[in-house]
C-alpha cells in the first residue's frame, strides 16, 4: 500500500466516524431519554459479551450470559428505533416525554432482572423455583405488558392525529407500530403456556429456536416490524421523490402484507404441535 492509499483509507475512516457521530447526535436530539437507554444497553451488551467469554456458568444448557446479551441488543435496537420515530408521532411533547420515561423505566427493570438472574445462575423466564424467582418473573411480565399497552396508546393517538411526513413513510410507521404490538402480545402466549417452545428437533444456531413449535420466531418477527416497515415506508417515499416509483403507498402495503403473512405463518407453525 503506497502513501496515497494510506491517505484514502484514513479519509474514508474519518468520514465514516463523522457520519456516525452526526447520526448519534441527531438521535440524541430526537429523544434523549430513549437515546441514553439505547446507549446504556449497548454498553451492557458489550459487558455481557465479556461474560460469555469468561464465565463458564450455564442456565438450561446455554451460557448464563447469552440471554442478557440478546436482550440488551434487542432493547438497544428497539429504543434507538423509537427515538428516531418519536418526533414524527404527532402527540404533545409532554405526552411523548412521559411515554419515553415509562418505556425506559420498564426496559431498565427488564434488563436488570434478566442480568441479575444470570448473575445468580438462574433463568429469568418461566422460573417459579422460589418466591424470589416467581416475584421477579411476574414483575417482568407485568412491566412488559404495561409498556406494550403504552406503546399501543402512543401509536393510536399519533395515527388519529395524522403524521407530518410523506404518506408512504406514515403508512410504514402505522403498520410497523401495529405489527409490533401484535408481536409483543404474541409473546404473552408463551407466558400462558409457561414455555417458549412446544416443538423439538433441529434448532437454529445462536438463537436456539426450533423450526416448528417455537413461539419466539413470531414474537421476534413482530417486534422487528417496528424497524422493517417504517424503513420500507421511508425508502418508498424517497424513491417516489427521486422519480423511481409512482405508487409508494402500494409498495408499503405490499411489504406490510407480506410481513404480516410471515408473522401469521410463524405463529401458525408455533401452534402446529398443539393443534396436532
Amino acid at each position: 500500500m503506497n502513501g496515497s492509499d494510506d491517505v484514502s483509507v484514513t479519509a474514508g475512516y474519518g468520514s465514516s466516524v463523522r457520519r456516525l457521530t452526526a447520526l448519534l447526535r441527531d438521535l440524541r436530539g430526537r429523544n434523549p431519554i430513549l437515546f441514553w437507554t439505547a446507549t446504556g444497553n449497548a454498553v451492557l451488551g458489550l459487558c455481557f459479551l465479556v461474560g460469555l467469554a469468561v464465565d463458564p456458568s450455564t442456565v438450561n444448557g446455554e451460557s448464563a450470559w447469552l440471554k442478557p446479551t440478546k436482550f440488551a441488543v434487542s432493547i438497544c435496537l428497539f429504543t434507538a428505533t423509537l427515538a428516531w420515530l418519536t418526533p414524527h408521532l404527532t402527540v404533545s411533547r409532554r405526552f411523548r416525554r412521559s411515554i419515553s420515561w415509562a418505556i425506559a423505566g420498564a426496559l431498565i427493570i427488564e434488563i436488570v432482572a434478566i442480568a441479575g438472574q444470570a448473575a445468580r445462575g438462574n433463568g429469568s423466564h418461566f422460573n417459579y423455583a422460589t418466591t424470589v424467582d416467581t416475584a421477579i418473573y411476574v414483575t417482568m411480565g407485568a412491566v412488559i405488558v404495561s409498556m406494550t399497552l403504552l406503546i399501543a396508546w402512543l401509536f393510536v393517538r399519533a395515527t388519529r392525529n395524522g403524521f407530518d411526513v410523506h404518506p408512504a413513510f406514515a403508512l410504514g410507521i402505522t403498520l410497523g407500530g401495529g405489527l409490533f404490538v401484535v408481536g409483543a402480545f404474541e409473546g404473552q402466549v408463551m407466558g400462558v403456556l409457561n414455555t417458549n417452545s412446544v416443538g423439538s428437533g433441529y434448532t437454529l444456531p445462536a438463537v436456539g429456536w426450533t423450526l416448528v413449535g417455537d413461539f419466539r420466531v413470531a414474537h421476534f418477527a413482530g417486534l422487528h416490524a417496528l424497524q422493517v416497515l417504517p424503513l420500507a415506508g421511508y425508502v418508498a417515499a424517497r424513491a417516489e421523490q427521486q422519480g423511481r416509483i409512482a405508487t409508494p403507498r402500494r409498495v408499503v402495503w405490499l411489504v406490510g402484507g407480506l410481513y404480516a403473512g410471515l408473522l401469521l405463518l410463524a405463529f401458525a407453525l408455533a401452534l402446529a404441535p398443539l393443534v396436532a
